[in-house]
């Protein structure tokens, strides 16, 4: 038995290579008879002003789950290509490398300039997607660069139509109204979870006053540190959107400082910059701008 399962398999090697040596009757052996050859695989970016429809991704994070596909900007989507672009590197980058820092400073800057401005100032964020590890494989070394509305929360995008082109006016980040955890006695949220845009006429408690850009340096050893470097750098924000001084700031107990952003992933990317915006109490919502306001009471 053992004898016999060996030569099996030299017996069928013989009998395919003496095949091998002769074409079968009425053939030519040609076995591609004249057909060219398949191209090789090519990798054709979106065009700018492509809109995509998809997800899920949020700002700042490496998109490597969402599934985005080209739809009409008549349509619902989430992302509008704004550049592509090449990643300037030998292998394929990780989301806190300089190759992809690269990728989103110039991303960054297309997205201000597509959205007609800072888009930090709006309620936008850039959406920017390196390479997969397949399509690195494969020979794909071209970045996409795209411009998202922010939902309530500013960080996961918003479903929308129309073009982004010129946008930021529209989407100016102003009043805003607050929603969160539990409320201190005095009427201040403990915690956030949405920052819902409204006219400056509308109830609200909270103005948009400003960015902040942190210097260059590590990212803040823990939450407690984060807060306390954002909160001293947009209280000065909030004084000089008042028309105060620091001190005089400091004496009101009426106004207060808000901030978002600054996550580490946006730190990693090389955006340091936070929102910065001033709060008052639930208990007496404004219902117009406090810029300029001064030493005043706040408006009835």
């Amino acid at each position: 038995m053992a004898r016999r399962s060996r030569g099996l398999p030299l017996l069928l090697a013989a009998v395919l290579a003496t095949a091998a040596c002769s074409a079968p009757a009425g053939t030519d052996g040609d076995l591609v008879n004249g057909w060219p050859m398949l191209p090789a695989a090519k990798y054709v970016p979106p065009a700018i002003g492509q809109c995509l429809a998809g997800g899920p991704f949020s700002a700042f994070e490496q998109p490597s789950a969402a599934v985005l596909t080209e739809t009409g900007c008549a349509q619902e989507h989430s992302v509008e290509v704004v550049a592509t672009g090449t990643v300037q590197s030998d292998s394929l980058p990780g989301w806190d490398s300089d190759p992809a820092r690269a990728a989103y400073a110039a991303c960054d800057k297309a997205a201000s300039a597509y959205a007609g401005g800072d888009w930090h100032t709006g309620r936008l964020f850039p959406f920017l997607s390196l390479p997969s590890e397949g399509a690195w494989a494969g020979g794909v070394r071209t970045y996409v660069c795209g411009l998202a509305e922010a939902a309530d929360d500013l960080f996961a995008p918003k479903a929308r139509t129309g073009s982004l082109k010129n946008a930021l006016q529209a989407l100016a980040l102003t009043c805003v109204d607050l929603d969160g955890g539990d409320l201190t006695p005095d009427g201040f949220y403990r915690s956030v979870d949405a920052v819902s845009p409204v006219a400056c006429t509308e109830p609200h408690d909270t103005e948009f006053v400003g960015v902040w850009a942190a210097p260059a340096g590590g990212f803040p050893a823990d939450a407690q540190a984060l807060n306390a470097t954002v909160s001293k750098a947009c209280f000065a924000e909030v004084a000089a959107f008042m028309g105060l001084t620091e001190l005089q700031l400091y004496q009101r107990k009426d106004v207060y400082t808000f901030w978002d952003g600054l996550t580490r992933s946006q730190w990693q990317l090389g955006d340091r910059t936070a929102h910065c915006f001033l709060n008052v109490s639930t208990a007496k919502p404004l219902h117009a701008s406090l810029k300029g306001l001064g030493p005043q009471p706040l408006p009835a």
